[in-house]
C-alpha cells in the first residue's frame, strides 16, 4: 500500500495500516500489532487513536471515477476495500479501547461513500449501533445460531475445567467490556450498562446468547485464579464492582491488564479467520463424493497438522463431525491414519473428542460396525488421547450403560497396545471399584501383559479392599481367580496373606473355590 500520506503518520499508526493491509488476516495481524505495541510503549502508554482517526477522517484529493474527475474524499475511502473490511472488524473487537468520538468521525467518514461495501456497511452498522445508549444491541445472530451457539457452549462448559477456561475470553468479552471501557474524560462507561439492565428488567429474560454466557459464566463462579479477569459482584446499591473495574482507578493496573484482554481477543479473532479460510474448503470435501480405495489423502487434510487445538476444535464444530454420518466418519478416520507427520497429542484429543465423545457416551445398543471401524482406526494411532479422552469418561461416569463398558472392553481385547492395556488398568484403579468395572479388569487381565510392581500391589490391595462389597458377585471370583492363575508367580507372601484373610467374607462356595486356587 503505496500512499503518499502515509510518511505523515506516526510509526506505530504506520505499523497497524500496513498490518491492516497484510490480506485476509489482517485483523488478527492488528490485534498483534496493538499488543507489541502495548509491550513496547510500556504501561500507561496508549496507542494514539485520536491521530491515528484524524488522519483516516482528513480529506484528500483524488481522480474519482471512469471519467477521472477531481474529487476530495476521506482518506479512509481511499484504503483499499480489503484493508477497510480489516479495520472495521479491528474496532468491532477493540470498540472497549476506542474513543467514542474517533468511532463516530470513522463512522461518518464511511457514510461519504456513494456505493459501500456491503462488509464494512455491515460492521458500521454493528459499530453505530454499539454505540446508542437508549436500548441495548439487538442481537447479531439469528434465533437458529443462538440456539446452537447456547447448546456449544453449554456442552463445554459441562465437559471440563479446560472448556471453560478457553471460553474466558468470551466472558471477559460479554461482562467486563462495558465495564472496563473509559470515556476520554477518564468515566466509565456506565450509561450503556445500566440501559441495558433497565431494558432487561422490562423484557424479563435475556436473549438466548446472552443467556448462555451468563450460565457459563455462573459455573466459574469461585473458582477465578490471581490474575484472571473475574465478573463483578452486585452489591445492594445494584452497581457493578470488579476487580478489573477497580484497577480503573489506578491507569497502572488499567494498563498492565490491556494485553491480557487483546490476547483473549486475538485468539477469538484467530479462531474465526482460520475457519473463514479454511472451514467451506473442507465442508465441501466431506460433503462429496469420494473414491473409498484411493490411497492417498486430500491435500485439505495437511491444514490439521499445522493448526492449534483451539483452531482444530473451532473447525470441528464448523464441520459438525460430533453428528456426520457413521460413513462418513470411518473414511474421516482413514484418512487421519494415513495423515502426515501425525497429529499433535493435543490435536488429537480434540479430534477424538469431537468425533466420538457425544457418540459413545449415547450409546443404548452395540455400536454400528461403521462407528466400531472408525474407532478401532483412530485408536490404533492415537492411543494415549483416545484412552485420556473417551476410555477415562466411560469409567469415570457412573451412569454409563453396559454398551459402554462392552465397548471399552472390545477396544482393550482387540486394539489397545500393551502399554496402553496398562493405562486402562490405571485408569480402572483410580476410581471406585463397582460390578460394571469389573469385567473392565477381566479383559485387562485377559491379555496377560506384564504389570509393573506398583500397578500389581495397587491391584491387589484394591481386590482386598472391596472383597466384602463383591461378598456374592460371580465377576469378583472370576477377577481373583484369573489373579491367582495368570499372575500367581507376581504374588508374594503377603500378598497371599492378604487374599486369603478378604476372602473370608466371601460366598462360601465362592471362598471354596478360590481358595482352593490360592492354596496351589
Amino acid at each position: 500500500m503505496e500512499l503518499p500520506w502515509l510518511q505523515l503518520l506516526a510509526k506505530p499508526c504506520r505499523l497497524l495500516l500496513h498490518a491492516l493491509s497484510s490480506g485476509p488476516a489482517g485483523t488478527l495481524a492488528a490485534l498483534r500489532a496493538l499488543q507489541r505495541l502495548q509491550a513496547q510503549e510500556g504501561p500507561g502508554h496508549a496507542f494514539p487513536w485520536r491521530s491515528f482517526v484524524g488522519a483516516l477522517c482528513a480529506e484528500e484529493p483524488t481522480l474519482d471515477g471512469p471519467d477521472g474527475a477531481l474529487a476530495v474524499k476521506p482518506r479512509l475511502l481511499l484504503l483499499p476495500i480489503l484493508c477497510q473490511r480489516n479495520l472495521f472488524s479491528l474496532l468491532h473487537a477493540v470498540a472497549a479501547m476506542v474513543p467514542a468520538d474517533c468511532l463516530h468521525q470513522l463512522l461518518h467518514a464511511a457514510e461519504q461513500e456513494p456505493q459501500p461495501d456491503p462488509w464494512v456497511h455491515a460492521l458500521g452498522v454493528l459499530l453505530l449501533r454499539g454505540e446508542e445508549r437508549s436500548s441495548p444491541p439487538p442481537p447479531a445472530l439469528t434465533a437458529s445460531c443462538q440456539q446452537q451457539l447456547k447448546c456449544l457452549c453449554q456442552k463445554i462448559a459441562q465437559s471440563k475445567a479446560e472448556g471453560r477456561r478457553k471460553l474466558k475470553w468470551c466472558f471477559s468479552k460479554q461482562n467486563g467490556d462495558a465495564a472496563d471501557s473509559v470515556l476520554p474524560g477518564g468515566k466509565r462507561k456506565k450509561a450503556l450498562e445500566e440501559s441495558l439492565e433497565l431494558s432487561e428488567e422490562r423484557e424479563g429474560k435475556r436473549p438466548l446468547l446472552e443467556d448462555a454466557v451468563f450460565e457459563l459464566q455462573e459455573g466459574l463462579d469461585g473458582t477465578a485464579g490471581v490474575g484472571e479477569e473475574v465478573p463483578g459482584e452486585t452489591s445492594g446499591d445494584g452497581s457493578a464492582q470488579s476487580p478489573a473495574g477497580a484497577a480503573l482507578e489506578s491507569p497502572q493496573q488499567d494498563a498492565d491488564k490491556e494485553p491480557k484482554r487483546i490476547s483473549g481477543l486475538e485468539v477469538a479473532v484467530e479462531v474465526q479467520s482460520f475457519i473463514q479460510m479454511h472451514g467451506p474448503r473442507l465442508r465441501m470435501l466431506l460433503l462429496q463424493e469420494v473414491n473409498r480405495t484411493e490411497p492417498s489423502i486430500p491435500p485439505e487434510l495437511h491444514i490439521l497438522n499445522s493448526c492449534s487445538p483451539s483452531q482444530l476444535e473451532g473447525l470441528c464444530s464448523f464441520l459438525q463431525l460430533s453428528t456426520c454420518p457413521e460413513q462418513l466418519l470411518v473414511q474421516f478416520c482413514s484418512w487421519l491414519l494415513a495423515l502426515t507427520p501425525d497429529l499433535s497429542y493435543a490435536s488429537a484429543a480434540v479430534l477424538a473428542e469431537q468425533l466420538f465423545l457425544a457418540r459413545v457416551l449415547s450409546l443404548a445398543q452395540p455400536p454400528s460396525r461403521h462407528l466400531m471401524a472408525a474407532l478401532t482406526s483412530f485408536c490404533s494411532k492415537y492411543s494415549e488421547p483416545f484412552c485420556q479422552v473417551l476410555v477415562a469418561p466411560i469409567l469415570q461416569e457412573p451412569g454409563q450403560g453396559a454398551e459402554q463398558t462392552k465397548l471399552v472392553c472390545d477396544l482393550v481385547e482387540e486394539c489397545l497396545e500393551p502399554d496402553y492395556v496398562r493405562m486402562v488398568l490405571g485408569q480402572v484403579l483410580a476410581v471406585p471399584l463397582t460390578e460394571k468395572l469389573l469385567p473392565v479388569v477381566l479383559a485387562v487381565l485377559g491379555r496377560q501383559e506384564p504389570l509393573p510392581s506398583e500397578l500389581f500391589d495397587l491391584l491387589v490391595l484394591t481386590l482386598c479392599q472391596q472383597a466384602a462389597a463383591f461378598g456374592t458377585s460371580l465377576s469378583y471370583a472370576k477377577l481373583v481367580t484369573a489373579v491367582l492363575t495368570t499372575y500367581g508367580s507376581q504374588l508374594s507372601p503377603s500378598h497371599r496373606s492378604r487374599l486369603a484373610a478378604a476372602l473370608d467374607g466371601s460366598n462360601a462356595a465362592l471362598r471354596r473355590s478360590m481358595q482352593a486356587v490360592l492354596g496351589r
